[in-house]
């Protein structure tokens, strides 16, 4: 009996989905466990593993098509067997299994990437992410993610072509859709129309990509359904920085960004209510403190998560916090990764950022903007001394947390971090 290909449902919100490729041709043997397709979500790339066997019969979407979830774009079956005709939405019959995209396994570990250029300028970084790996091939390919590059290989896209739209001159995956639509216009030309003749230049804007409209809708849920208030604090963090260069002569990947985010769950048990959740029917608590991390990637902005924040110690969350932000900038992040936070950090602070504040990512109660640690003077016991500052902003749903709670919320922060030992304990 023929198996429909759907369109699965990632996540509570996802209501449609972007096939990028097929990996499968019609008419081509697919056995239980193969890649059938990948698709674009909301949040990430995702693989389609198939759950049968046999011929696939059918490819009824085409790559770059937007579709519904539950319909469906595919049929496997037995040789010569003919599809049943079926409706096109099929919600509650997913055909394929959801799988993060295999790491390429030729990378190898490099040094810190282009940001790296940016540390004689910038302040020691706050967050070191994990090492960047080595890009297959030189020159383009140092401004293109490793999920643009493989895309670029599938389409026989030369990078070195390619005009990048994204910061520092990155290439985007939209750069490779409008590179190959410039490409097809080129070769439908007539014969007698002079080559180097100038292309009119486009007054179309630039389409959204499926992450893109996601922050899009996100922040401005976020915005316009919760009243933001903000509390900032200057907190002394020369013995967090001690305690952390400590750590990694010791042998330990650990990053003053993990040690913030220890001080903040070992804060938040105080503070439940920043843990909280405001619905309609109350205030909604939390056991377990869900610490989201804000990851840059060149096509938007993720969120990954180190669940259970509360039972971790500083080398465990450091762990952790590698794997999934490594998996984050690869494109291999899984769903359950994303989601499931209950507090979130925003951590500019390697990129020189003196003081911001964050939107809160909902349904979240709230989030701290981490700042640059920055050489100040500071008075001390009527002594003017040097000392290292970073600035600490807090937004938080005025719904849930009053302005006295928040700032007693904050001001035990830093009691924690300007006396990070307790923190090992």
């Amino acid at each position: 009996m023929a198996t429909d290909i759907t369109m699965p449902k990632l996540s509570d919100t996802m209501t449609e989905g972007r096939l990028i490729s097929w990996k499968k041709s019609v008419g081509d043997q697919v056995e239980r466990g193969d890649i059938i397709a990948e698709v674009e979500t909301d949040k990430a790339n995702m693989e389609l593993e198939s759950f049968g066997a046999g011929i696939l019969l059918e490819q009824r979407v085409k790559p770059g098509e937007m579709v519904p979830v539950g319909m469906v774009i595919g049929v496997v079956g037995a040789p010569g067997e003919k599809a049943e005709a079926k409706p096109e939405v099929v919600p509650e019959q997913p055909a394929a299994e959801v799988i993060p995209p295999a790491v390429d396994k030729t990378s190898k570990s490099a040094a810190q990437g282009s940001t790296g250029a940016m540390a004689g300028d910038v302040p020691e970084r706050i967050m070191e992410l994990p090492e960047a790996r080595e890009f297959t091939k030189p020159g383009a390919g140092d401004k293109a993610s490793p999920r643009v590059r493989r895309l670029a290989r599938e389409k026989g896209i030369d990078l070195t072509q390619v005009t990048g739209s994204g910061p520092e001159g990155r290439i985007l995956q939209e750069d490779l859709a409008r590179f190959g639509v410039h490409e097809e216009k080129k070769e439908k030309r007539p014969a007698g129309e002079a080559a180097e003749q100038a292309e009119a230049p486009s007054a179309a804007g630039q389409p959204l990509s499926r992450m893109r409209t996601a922050i899009a809708r996100k922040v401005s849920e976020s915005w316009r359904q919760i009243p933001h208030f903000t509390v900032m604090v200057a907190v002394e963090v020369g013995e967090a920085e001690k305690v952390y260069r400590e750590l990694k002569q010791a042998g330990t990947a650990v990053t003053l960004n993990d040690i913030i985010i220890k001080a903040v769950a070992a804060t938040i048990g105080k503070f439940p209510l920043v843990n909280a959740s405001f619905s309609q029917t109350g205030i909604e608590t939390h056991d377990e403190i869900n610490i989201g991390v804000a990851v840059s990637l060149d096509e938007g902005l993720v969120m990954p998560v180190i669940k259970g924040c509360q039972t971790l110690s500083v080398r465990e969350i450091a762990a952790r916090s590698h794997e999934v932000i490594d998996r984050a900038r690869n494109g291999t992040i899984g769903e359950n990764e994303l989601s499931g936070g209950t507090f979130s950090i925003s951590n500019m602070g390697m990129l020189g950022v003196e003081q911001f504040s964050a939107i809160i990512y909902p349904p979240q109660g709230a989030i701290l903007a981490v700042a640059a640690a920055l050489d100040e003077a500071v008075v001390r016991g009527g002594q003017v001394v040097p000392s290292r500052i970073m600035r600490m902003t807090l937004s938080a749903d005025h719904r849930l947390i009053d302005g006295a709670y928040a700032a007693r919320f904050m001001a035990e922060l830093k009691r924690v971090l300007e006396n990070p030992v307790v923190l090992l304990i």
